[in-house]
């Protein structure tokens, strides 16, 4: 049987589909949606590229991705840097997170954290953040509420983008030795943050999580939106 890859552009859920039943629930009925099937996948992620522009949203009858079953997909392989966005990536939700800090590190510090799944997803997230008012803690933050909205809707599997490279190094290396090491680091100081952390490595006992560095402030539009909402959630401190 030959492979096709439906690219949806315009739809519920832009990104890429295997099957027509899962590219057409994010399409029928979907005023303006934009969609395509192809025989490579790179034409496919070339296609949503090309069409799927910030300015244009379609007004379906949900507003809310409506995501395809988890069931059957193996374990996610090892973080990767990306360049591309997308919403969902061969049927596992992709969501965006960042964290933002006005005057970090100096009195009266505002932040706020942002979470961005699509646009005018239900579960999108822009809020200020309580407590200490640092960047670090805001990121680690909207990983948190992210992984905790998967958990919630049942999802079995998710990939998380980020681009704060602490957040990477820490979930994807450091975290295991400092989880054998008491949350100790290898100086025997306390791991900071390590509240989040241990909180984060917790959440991960329900969930099989990949996560993905992008690189901030280049275009990508789900980032893009997660540090517009994190900002706006910043601004509502003060």
């Amino acid at each position: 049987m030959k492979v096709g890859y439906y690219a949806v552009a315009r739809g519920r859920c832009t990104g890429v589909y295997k099957t027509w039943p899962e590219c057409e629930r994010q399409v029928r009925g979907y005023q303006n949606a934009r969609y395509k099937k192809f025989a490579a996948q790179s034409d496919a992620l070339a296609f949503i590229l090309r069409n799927s522009t910030t300015g244009h949203t379609g007004t379906g009858k949900s507003s809310q991705c409506e995501l395809p079953s988890m069931k059957g997909l193996q374990k996610l392989p090892s973080s990767q840097s990306i360049s591309q966005e997308q919403n969902i990536w061969e049927g596992v939700p992709v969501v965006y997170t960042d964290g933002a800090c006005f005057s970090n590190g100096r009195a009266g510090a505002v932040v706020g954290i942002g979470v961005y799944w699509g646009e005018r997803h239900v579960d999108n997230i822009s809020e200020p953040l309580l407590g200490p008012p640092t960047n670090n803690r805001a990121e680690f933050t909207a990983v948190i509420r992210a992984i905790q909205t998967a958990i919630q809707r049942k999802y079995q599997q998710l990939i998380v983008r980020t681009d704060s490279n602490l957040l990477i190094q820490t979930m994807n290396s450091w975290i295991h030795g400092w989880r054998k090491n008491s949350w100790k680091t290898s100086n025997g100081s306390d791991v900071k943050n390590q509240d989040l952390i241990i909180q984060l490595d917790d959440l991960l006992k329900n969930i099989n999580v990949r996560f993905e560095h992008v690189a901030g402030h280049t275009g990508i539009f789900g980032n893009e939106k997660a540090d517009q909402f994190a900002r706006e959630g910043a601004l509502r401190c003060r």
